[in-house]
Parts: C-alpha cells; structure tokens; sequence
C-alpha cells in the first residue's frame, strides 16, 4: 500500500443502508472540499457525481454494490445489487439514469458478464439476454438519456472491443467496432469519447455517425472518463495521476498525483472538486483502497 499525500482519516464503517437513492444532504451540510482520503471497505471503481442530490455514487468492484457519499454523511450502502457469480463480483462504471435508475456494468472474466440496474422503487436485476462473454467496463448516458457501454471479448487471446448502444430491456448493439480493450465511454452533447487502454488512444465518435472515430490523445492506459473543469476530459493513471485533456486540441496535462492507481473519476463542478476511484494494487504490505476528495482552483 502507498499512502498517498494526503491526510489520512480513521477507516470508516459503512453506516446507513438504503436500496433506493433518497435526497441529499440537508442544507446545514458543510462541503468538504479536501484534500481527504477516505479508506473504504470495498475498491472503488466506476463514479456518477449526482448534482441535484449532491451524492457520489460509487460502484465497489470488491463486493458486487454501490455505494454513496454524502457530505456530513460520509460513505454508506446505496445498494446491494442480487446474484452475485462466485469469483465474479467485479463492476466497472456507475451511472444515474433521469429517473433515478442506477446502472451499473459487471465484468464477469469472460463467463458472467452482465448489465445490472437499482430502480428508484427499490427494484434489483440484470438486464436480461445479453452475452455473458462481453467483458463490461465503461458506461454513459447520454442528454437525452441513451445508454452507451464498452466491452471486448477474447478470441485466441486476442482481445477484440467495442462500444454499443445499450437499452434495459435486453439489446445491446455495436455502433463502434474494431477496438482492443475500450475502458472508458463518456457522452458529452453530440459527441461520444472512447479511451481504449491497450491502444493507449482517447478518440472522439459523433453520436450521429459513431463508427467515424478521431483520435484526439495519446497517453499511457487511460481508464476511465469523465467531465472535469472548462469542457475537460479527465482520466486516471496506473501511475496515480490524473489527467486533463482538452476535447479540442489533445493538449493534456497532470492536475493531480500522488496517488496509488486511479480509476473513476467525478467533477462536482458546483463546490469545485474532484472525487477519485483510488485503487491499491499493491497487496505486499497489506490492501487499502481509498476516496479521494481533492479541491480544483
């Protein structure tokens, strides 16, 4: 375990269980802005920063549920999601639907992959009929509320990915092909970016025409994708940086580091803060896994 540069608070115990999303905090709730690292009981992965509600939902790749921050609240249970596969307990993206639904993709090793959803009504599942050798990590929504996600499968160990366009009733259909490991996918206005890790590219795909993609980066095994300040693309790194890269040019640079090997990432462009998926990949000297909540001036 690397400690990152932050302060360090007391390992908290999840508190408070709810299957449903509910209203934020009160208005009395002070923003903590950081920096703050949160050691969880769980491995962040995926977050959807929920600014009518001002909560953070946190997809725990550990323990097959999604968690929640809230300021004055810390971190508790959003939601247990059912069915979990031995040995498969691993979720990539979390997203917040218009109506409340929460979505989130499970990864699955090539044999249980699967698309899973909490309604506002309390209601759990998987969406059903979809291929469970599809390898699911990225996940958006779009303005109009469109769901697109990212996947490859195996084929000779070759590794062969795709972006799809994904409803809750059972389909899941490519609208971008030819991709090595697609991890993340982020819908902003008219446009969809891919960041495939393997390839080490960030590409734009116009929502119209997704199968014409421009490359707009290059960097080392980007990961997941996020809105960050000014119309920013944020992703994080294995090496514990995050990095912004501007949609237009590709010019890119490091806005935070210091960290073990970041993973999801969400903007609250309100109280101007980042949250980080802060993943522990090195278990030699014992696993910790964190929040990071860091301010952006």
């Amino acid at each position: 375990m690397r400690a990152p540069l932050l302060s360090l608070l007391a390992l908290l115990t999840l508190v408070g269980c709810s299957d449903t999303p509910s209203d934020g905090p009160g208005v009395d709730a002070p923003v903590d802005r950081g920096p703050k690292a949160i050691p969880l009981d769980g491995d962040p992965n995926g977050m959807f920063w929920d600014a009518e509600n001002e909560t953070l939902y946190i997809a725990d790749d550990q323990n097959h549920r999604i968690l929640k921050y809230r300021d004055g609240e810390g971190v508790s249970l959003a939601v247990a999601l059912p069915d979990a596969p031995p040995n498969s307990t691993n979720l990539g993206e979390v997203v917040r639907m218009p109506d409340g639904t929460l979505v989130t993709v499970r990864f699955g090793f090539g044999t249980a992959g699967a698309v899973l959803f909490a309604r506002p009504d309390g209601t759990t599942g998987k969406v059903p009929g979809l291929p469970t050798n599809r390898r699911r990590i990225g996940l958006t929504v779009t303005e109009d509320g469109r769901l697109y996600n990212s996947y490859f499968v195996r084929n000779s160990n070759v590794n062969v990915g795709s972006i799809a366009l994904l409803n809750l009733d059972g389909t899941e259909q490519e609208v971008v092909g030819a991709l090595e490991k697609p991890v993340g996918v982020l819908a902003v206005g008219d446009s969809l970016y891919i960041a495939d890790q393997i390839a080490g590219k960030v590409y734009r795909s116009p929502l119209a025409r997704p199968a014409e993609l421009t490359t707009i980066a290059t960097l080392t095994e980007p990961d997941l994708l996020s809105l960050g300040p000014g119309g920013a693309l944020l992703t994080g790194t294995r090496q514990g940086t995050v990095v912004s890269i501007n949609p237009s040019t590709g010019a890119q640079r490091v806005i935070a580091s210091g960290f073990q090997n970041v993973r999801g990432i969400a903007y609250d462009a309100v109280n101007r803060r980042l949250f980080l998926a802060d993943h522990d990949g090195d278990e030699s000297n014992g696993t910790t896994h964190f929040l990071q909540i860091v301010p952006v001036d």
